[in-house]
């Protein structure tokens, strides 16, 4: 009898378990199971709703959305403070919304190393859990390192471009510190990277900080900070190794020399086509001398050919012999 209570119990609380789980669903997914340390860590949660009520997020509403961080060996990592909904969000009964957050601005995550991350959604006593998923923070490889003012003027920043390899390709990274608190100011994704052109970085009068990186054989990009670090855009050009360079002009202004940017194409705005290219000049696919050029045969030549080279024979036969020879 013992056995048998045991037994309904058990299936009654996997029921009831069963019949929780269902009422709210979250998947998620990151940006990038790879990231640099400080790099901002975005993720996409898909929350399904079949509670019957409205779920509010917000910071007074009925439900709560955070993570499960954990680092090494499994201690959970504090929270920032800030909220990590960077807006409200309201998800009625009986339909889906998909969320994206950083979870860089809401939890410490200031170590290079292995993090495991799952996010969980409160509501009415219950607790609801996504996957588990792991994150790989990385420090990443220093290519170059440039201190800039004096760290006493408060004005000071140490600017470095780090690289990693995720989703199959080494990517370019651009940092800003505020030298007089070690503050990061940003990391920035510069794309795709190739490692035959080593990349340049150089401050303009104005303070604002300027990259040039190859992204494929014949393709450079040309990224621009402010001194704050916020971006201010990137150029893409077509040019060689050899020609393309940064250069500072008499003004102190830093540009793009050697390359032909890419433009805007007229008949689709926001797509960006590579500039038309000059004709390349023919060159002989031979070496040594020519081959000499082959005489037609008799039937090949035309007609009109063979009666004047006929004429041409009788008129110098006509003439044979009629000029004195002196020897």
């Amino acid at each position: 009898m013992k056995r048998a209570a045991w037994g309904v119990w058990t299936l009654a609380g996997w029921l009831v378990a069963s019949a929780a789980s269902a009422q709210v669903e979250l998947t998620w997914k990151l940006a990038h199971n790879r990231t640099v340390l400080l790099e901002p860590i975005r993720a996409t949660i898909a929350i399904v709703n079949n509670t019957g009520q409205t779920l509010d997020l917000t910071p007074r509403g009925n439900a709560q959305l955070f993570f499960d961080v954990e680092d090494q060996p499994t201690s959970p990592v504090p929270a920032s403070g800030r909220p990590l909904l960077a807006q409200p969000v309201l998800i009625p009964s009986g339909e889906t919304r998909e969320i994206d957050v950083n979870l860089l601005d809401a939890y410490r995550i200031v170590k290079g190393q292995t993090y495991m991350l799952r996010p969980a959604l409160e509501f009415a006593g219950l607790r609801f859990f996504g996957e588990r998923l792991a994150l790989e923070v990385q420090p990443g490889l220093e290519l170059v390192a440039r201190a800039y003012g004096v760290p006493a003027a408060g004005d000071a920043r140490k600017v470095s471009l780090r690289l990693i390899n995720r989703d199959r390709n080494d990517h370019l990274f651009f940092r800003i510190d505020d030298a007089s608190t070690d503050y990061c100011l940003g990391v920035y994704d510069l794309g795709r990277v190739i490692r035959f052109f080593a990349p340049v970085l150089e401050q303009d009068r104005d303070g604002v900080f300027h990259v040039l990186h190859q992204t494929a054989p014949d393709r450079f990009a040309h990224s621009a900070f402010d001194h704050a670090g916020a971006p201010q855009g990137t150029t893409f050009y077509v040019g060689t190794m050899g020609g393309i360079h940064l250069a500072r002009t008499a003004t102190g202004a830093v540009e793009v020399q050697g390359g032909t940017p890419f433009v805007e194409d007229a008949e689709h705005p926001g797509q960006l086509v590579a500039p038309t290219l000059p004709p390349s000049h023919p060159y002989a696919t031979t070496l040594g001398e020519p081959p000499a050029e082959r005489r037609a045969t008799e039937k090949e030549r035309p007609a009109a050919e063979k009666k004047k080279a006929r004429a041409a024979a009788a008129e110098e036969k006509s003439h044979a012999g009629s000029d004195a020879v002196s020897w």
